[in-house]
Formats: C-alpha cells, sequence, structure tokens
C-alpha cells in the first residue's frame, strides 16, 4: 500500500503539536490555552474544563488568557503560591504567565469573583538521563 507524502506530514504534524493526550500535560488545546467562555466562565482549552478552568503544566510553560468581546475581565491570582494578577480589561485581550515553580495557582476575575475560577497545576520538569536515553 503506497501512502501519500501529504497524509505523512499531516499524521506527523498530529503527533507532535501538542495537541491532544499525546501532548505536554494531555488535554485537547494547546497547553496553558485558557479562554473567557461564552458565559462568565474560564474555559480551559487545554484540559477541556470550565469554570474552574483546570490546566496542568510542567515547570517552565507559559499559560496565556485570551477574551474577545466588549465585557471587563482580568485574572487575578488569589491564596498562596501565587503570580503576577493582571489589569482589568474591557473588550479583547489576553494575558500570559510563565510558571517556573510547581505547585497549585488559584485565580479567578476580580469582576466576576467566584463566578469566574480557575487553577493552575504545575508540575517539576523531568529529566533523562543519558544512560536512559540510549
Amino acid at each position: 500500500m503506497r501512502v501519500s507524502p501529504a497524509v505523512i506530514i499531516t499524521i506527523l504534524t498530529a503527533c507532535t503539536s501538542g495537541y491532544g493526550p499525546s501532548g505536554p500535560g494531555g488535554g485537547g488545546g494547546p497547553v496553558g490555552s485558557v479562554t473567557v467562555g461564552p458565559s462568565t466562565a474560564f474555559v480551559s482549552r487545554h484540559n477541556g474544563s470550565i469554570n474552574p478552568a483546570v490546566d496542568t503544566i510542567v515547570a517552565g510553560a507559559t499559560v496565556t488568557w485570551t477574551w474577545t468581546g466588549n465585557d471587563a475581565h482580568s485574572v487575578r491570582s488569589i491564596g498562596a503560591p501565587s503570580f503576577t494578577s493582571s489589569n482589568t480589561k474591557t473588550g479583547s485581550g489576553s494575558y500570559a504567565v510563565r510558571f517556573d515553580v510547581p505547585g497549585t495557582y488559584q485565580y479567578d476575575c476580580i469582576v466576576h469573583g467566584q463566578a469566574m475560577t480557575g487553577r493552575v497545576v504545575v508540575t517539576a520538569a523531568t529529566t533523562q538521563s543519558p544512560a536512559s536515553s540510549q
């Protein structure tokens, strides 16, 4: 059976794109991608969860929140450990944070409080020893 080069490229791209269960952290979207949902909710495109949105990432990865529309939103770190919160933004916008230290980071929207919540679970990065990669 002969397989066209276009099919091979598509398969290789799908396997290495960082999407789906084989991508870093699993889930159904880019690592650390959180959007504001159609109503008052944070939606994780990565882990497929909704309010509270949950993203599991490896230390050193970046989470980016994006939103569209005319409503005001923010990303506010609550509790410990913490990260730098965003300003409140009206209309379309985005906010990104790199998480270098493992832990569970809680956040909400300062405008909507408990109606919009989420957490980022940061796991330790693993390294392969040269002997185990042979």
